[in-house]
Order: structure tokens, then C-alpha cells, then sequence
């Protein structure tokens, strides 16, 4: 009896060893996705053709094979639609509906100076079409410049406007108006006096230079 107390079955370490092993099924039941970044049940792993992929799951699967789910085709289409950078579920065709694109850029506007910067340019561009001119050479940056001559606290009560009506907008052929004195000056263009809209354009610009 004590013989067979101080020394167990000769077994019993297997056993042990078995039960240890029977008892860490993880690796057998769960794989872990590159992509979704957790750990899922083996069965996600299996693709419709019945093959198995130890790093992604089959959520991917139209991903490997070029596709890619579009919320606006409401299909799977070619990765080569979709826009380059972070990853998105619509495709350039359905992107201002279902993409980040309009929350992105309603985000930007609700800043004050990036609203402020965003209109100016576009009144200045607004400008350069009806003046029939080519795309502004100035950029945001080099408008907000021109108009803090004249709007040092930045009220966006101001606009930039040609001198020269059929040269391209620039920093040398801009003047600096109020959006009251925009509208009468293009009073002018559409009444067709040019010589009065320049005679009145140049004014204002020598007033603040």
C-alpha cells in the first residue's frame, strides 16, 4: 500500500498530459482574422469553394478575389472603382452618397475660418466664370492674404474682384471689395460699362495700397 501511494500508476503523467491538452481547444476552435483583428470560429475560415485560409475570414473572401461590396451598386464591383486611401464601401460613382465625403467636408465648415477661406474662393471663382476667365491663380491662402489688407478681424464681409476683367484673377489683378460694393460693381458689368466698373475697381484698390 505504501509502495503503491508513494509511487502513482506509471500512467498517470500521460494522462495528465492529455487531459492538459484536451482542455486547450482554442487553437482548434478559433483563428484569429488579419483583418477584422479578433479571433473567430474555425468555420468563418472556410470558403465556398470549401478551402481553408488561416488568416482571413470569409468576410474577405470577395476581397481576395478582387471585389468589393459597394452600398450604392448595392453589389460587389472591382477594387480598381473605388477610391484610393482609407478603406471605403462605395464606390467613386457613389461616393458623395454613401461615402465620408459630405460628413467630411460638413465637419470642415462647421470651422469658422475654414467656412470663411471656403467661400471666399468660391465667390472669386464664382467671378472668374461669369468673367468668362480662365481658373483663379489664387488659392484659399493667397485670397485670405489680399482680404486681411482690408479685414484684419476676418468677418467674411469681403470678396476679391478683377481689376483687369479679361485677365485671369491674381494677386497683382485683384482689389479687395465689400460684398455691397460687389454687387454694384457687377451692376455695372451687366449694364456692360466696363470703363466704369475699372474706373471704380482701381479706386478702391489705390484706397487700401
Amino acid at each position: 500500500m505504501c509502495s503503491d501511494s508513494k509511487n502513482p500508476h506509471p500512467d498517470t503523467g500521460a494522462m495528465s498530459s492529455e487531459i492538459i491538452t484536451g482542455e486547450t481547444p482554442f487553437a482548434q476552435k478559433a483563428r484569429f482574422c488579419v483583418k477584422c483583428k479578433k479571433h473567430l470560429p474555425v468555420a468563418c475560415f472556410m470558403s465556398k469553394n470549401g478551402k481553408h485560409d488561416d488568416t482571413l475570414c470569409n468576410q474577405h473572401e470577395p476581397e481576395r478575389n478582387g471585389l468589393r461590396y459597394c452600398r450604392g451598386c448595392q453589389d460587389f464591383v472591382a477594387l480598381a472603382l473605388f477610391p484610393k486611401g482609407p478603406k471605403q464601401f462605395a464606390c467613386r460613382k457613389h461616393m458623395n452618397l454613401y461615402g465620408g465625403v459630405q460628413k467630411s467636408k460638413k465637419k470642415q465648415m462647421e470651422n469658422p475660418d475654414t467656412r470663411r477661406r471656403t467661400q471666399q474662393w468660391q465667390r472669386c471663382y464664382t467671378d472668374g466664370k461669369k468673367f468668362k476667365l480662365s481658373l483663379p491663380r489664387m488659392g484659399q491662402a493667397a485670397i485670405e492674404v489680399e482680404i486681411r489688407k482690408v479685414d484684419q478681424t476676418g468677418t467674411g464681409n469681403y470678396a476679391v474682384m478683377p481689376i483687369n476683367v479679361k485677365l485671369v484673377m491674381s494677386s497683382q489683378n485683384v482689389a479687395v471689395v465689400t460684398l455691397d460694393q460687389r454687387i454694384e460693381l457687377w451692376k455695372m458689368v451687366d449694364a456692360c460699362d466696363l470703363e466704369e466698373y475699372t474706373r471704380v475697381i482701381t479706386a478702391i484698390r489705390s484706397s487700401y495700397n
